[in-house]
């Protein structure tokens, strides 16, 4: 039904809930529109599902492909229901992205905010916090110690960055956030909060301190964070610690797609082989007053420092000269020497611990941080010694130190306690958490499927993009690719054809995105030998900045792994060519393997793991593409087993939007010269 005007609510008898859908109804079909916003039915219709799902206690999984406009959806079926519901406590809204973040804050909320302001709807602003980890603030103290040591210096090259620190000490609040500061890593994690407690003597006027306490105690419309700090949030509260957000009763989970990655993160458990050596370095036996430990000490950390390096060293075994260019990590088995090593060291923190509880001088907290940080080692290892409940694995990172790891086996069980059996009403959506409006798969992995199905608690919502992908973009899969192998020349050379043949056919305007970093720098510097007039930008690990400049660029070529195909928004002219250089299939890892142990049959576990998280990434990638209603775009697979006899050929197209599908470079400097043509005239 459509509505018309609020004085049809008067001629009906309407509940609570009823009267809050009849205005959600209101504000989509009558004031929306006055506002510039077009009508769009599937976008009311999302945010009457969470409505209804957040009045009924259930839980609403929903789907939103591009275009759809789900973030205004919940922002404002969360308002509505907590105008109605009377709620005093803040709703959570949780992503992945810091853009989608910004997004929310500076456009969404604001906007909204203002529209039920003019109408009434609401008597004050929509309020909003964004809350972070402590290393994203300044802390007062380690700002001034940093502060007072670069003016000693009293270098002239260091005048701009005294006065970038000199911006700190504003009062507004948003000066505390150091992710809006030109400041180098270096910096930052010299003035951060990270290292400071709550037994911090300078915490009564500390600003992070007072603020914090402000977050936490005062009534926000919006808490707004991202996965990781929710779910650390909600470990806490299960284990008794300290509360990251106050009591919430709604939250929100956009970017879903990512919780599965997130969650591997928070409830993994990692020690470094860096570690023991970072408490020895810590302890430092001559700062220490009681000489009667002095000897022993010293003994305890030889001690430990060899038994650190044994574990690890005997552990990774050729892993430490492999030269595997990616992902380079083993599962532990259960392993009878590994056990002996583990409880050595254990045995050896332990007696530390015993050292240094003899210690009466401690003004300085030295002793405390000596036995927490202990302590953590210790709890860590015992983690690694419960092989049966956990996988277990050691890796080494890309700057080559090793690392232990652990991951609970049972991490969908914890998922379904720790998150959807709690009251909390929740609203999950993503542009992609299904394969083909199937949600089995993310429900599997987020541990949803465990709620009863005779409770019909959940919803599930699937509205596809209202974008003309038939009208305004083709798909271009060549015939003749050679399979994907980094190793094959002749598969490189293919690749490297392709790719400057179409940044040719489209005038530049490309991403392109691959899954190795590896092949991602050696297609790069094959393809700038072939092209000098596009700008060619490689996105390499921690390069975000990168984006920006292909933004600029206004017909760049940028090259960029996964990070780019999720989360980013470049709308018109800036992109029109999405090159996917290979299917995005999981790489190989441990969680992996333990996943396939769950199914005798090779096939079902391909089908049922491996080809849906395939096709969501898929999914997100080609998001990029298209981002408004006048956008048009050239895709592009280059993965011979989406050709025309491949073995993902059917899945893939089916899970994509429908469009035109061709296998010649004329076909796609047609389309873009059509496209261009349209829009000149």
């Amino acid at each position: 039904m459509e509505i018309n005007s609020l004085d049809d609510e008067i001629e009906l008898e309407l509940d609570e809930n009823e009267r809050a859908r009849y205005l959600l109804s209101y504000i989509f079909d009558v004031i929306l529109p006055q506002y510039g916003m077009a009508k769009r039915k599937s976008q009311k219709e999302l945010a009457l599902s969470m409505l209804r799902a957040l009045q009924e206690n259930k839980l609403a999984l929903c789907e939103a492909e591009v275009g759809t406009g789900k973030t205004h959806a919940y922002i404002l079926a969360v308002t509505i229901h907590n105008l109605f519901s009377r709620s005093k406590t803040p709703a959570v809204i949780s992503t992945s992205t810091i853009a989608l973040q910004e997004a929310i804050t500076k456009e969404y909320i604001p906007q909204i905010s203002k529209i039920l302001l003019d109408h009434r709807i609401i008597d004050k602003p929509l309020s909003f916090v964004v809350r972070k980890g402590k290393s994203h603030f300044v802390c007062d103290s380690r700002l001034k110690t940093y502060e007072s040591s670069i003016r000693n210096h009293n270098r002239p090259e260091d005048q701009g960055l005294l006065a970038q620190l000199g911006e700190l000490w504003r009062e507004q609040e948003n000066y505390l956030d150091l992710d809006g500061f030109p400041l180098t890593p270096y910096v930052k994690e010299r003035i951060n909060v990270s290292k400071c407690t709550e037994f911090c003597p300078h915490s009564s006027y500390c600003r992070y301190a007072s603020y914090n306490r402000r977050w936490m105690s005062e009534s926000f419309d919006f808490q707004i964070s991202n996965h990781n700090y929710v779910l650390a949030d909600v470990i806490n509260r299960r284990e008794g610690k300290k509360k990251l957000l106050p009591y919430y009763q709604v939250a929100v989970f956009d970017e879903a797609h990512k919780l599965i990655d997130a969650a591997r993160q928070i409830y993994c458990t990692c020690l470094s082989e860096n570690e023991i050596p970072k408490l020895i370095h810590l302890i430092s036996p001559e700062r220490f007053v009681n000489r009667n430990s002095l000897r022993q000490i010293m003994m305890l950390c030889t001690d430990l420092s060899e038994k650190n390096t044994r574990l690890f060293q005997k552990t990774a075994g050729d892993l430490i000269q492999s030269t595997q260019i990616e992902n380079i990590s083993r599962t532990i088995e259960e392993d009878k020497k590994t056990r002996v090593w583990i409880h050595d060291l254990i045995e050896l923190l332990e007696k530390l611990g015993r050292t240094f509880a003899t210690e009466k001088t401690d003004s300085c907290g030295r002793v405390k941080s000596i036995c927490n940080t202990a302590k953590s080692i210790k709890d860590k290892l015992n983690v690694f010694l419960s092989v049966e409940q956990n996988i277990c694995w050691i890796e080494k990172t890309d700057s080559g130190v090793l690392e232990f790891c652990s991951l609970p086996k049972e991490l969908e069980r914890l998922l379904y306690h720790d998150l959807w059996h709690t009251g909390v009403h929740s609203i999950i959506t993503s542009g992609t958490i299904s394969v083909g409006g199937n949600f089995s798969h993310f429900k599997r992995m987020t541990g949803i499927d465990l709620l009863l199905p005779q409770n019909r608690r959940v919803i599930e919502i699937s509205k596809p993009s209202p974008f003309d992908y038939s009208q305004n973009a083709i798909l271009y899969i060549p015939e003749g690719m050679p399979f994907p192998d980094i190793h094959d020349e002749q598969y490189i050379e293919a690749i490297s054809r392709e790719i400057v043949n179409l940044i040719d056919a489209t005038f530049g305007h490309t991403l392109i995105l691959f899954s190795s970093y590896w092949l991602m720098e050696r297609i790069f510097y094959e393809v700038k030998q072939e092209i000098q007039s596009y700008p060619l930008f490689i996105m390499k690990r921690g390069r975000m900045d990168m984006i920006e400049n292909f933004r600029r660029s206004g017909n760049g070529v940028l090259f960029a792994s996964d990070s780019a195909g999720e989360g980013i928004d470049l709308p018109g002219d800036i992109l029109s060519s999405v090159i996917i250089v290979k299917l995005p299939f999981p790489v190989p890892n441990p969680i992996l393997e333990y996943e396939r142990t769950k199914y005798d049959d090779f096939s079902l576990y391909v089908k049922e793991i491996i080809t849906p998280g395939m096709i969501i990434k898929l999914r997100q990638w080609f998001g990029r593409g298209i981002r408004r209603e006048t956008d048009t775009a050239v895709f592009s697979i280059l993965d011979s087993r989406v050709g025309i006899y491949g073995r993902y050929r059917k899945e893939v197209l089916k899970a994509l939007p429908d469009m035109p599908v061709v296998d010649q470079i004329g076909d796609v400097r047609r389309f873009i010269v059509k496209k261009k043509t349209e829009e000149y005239f």
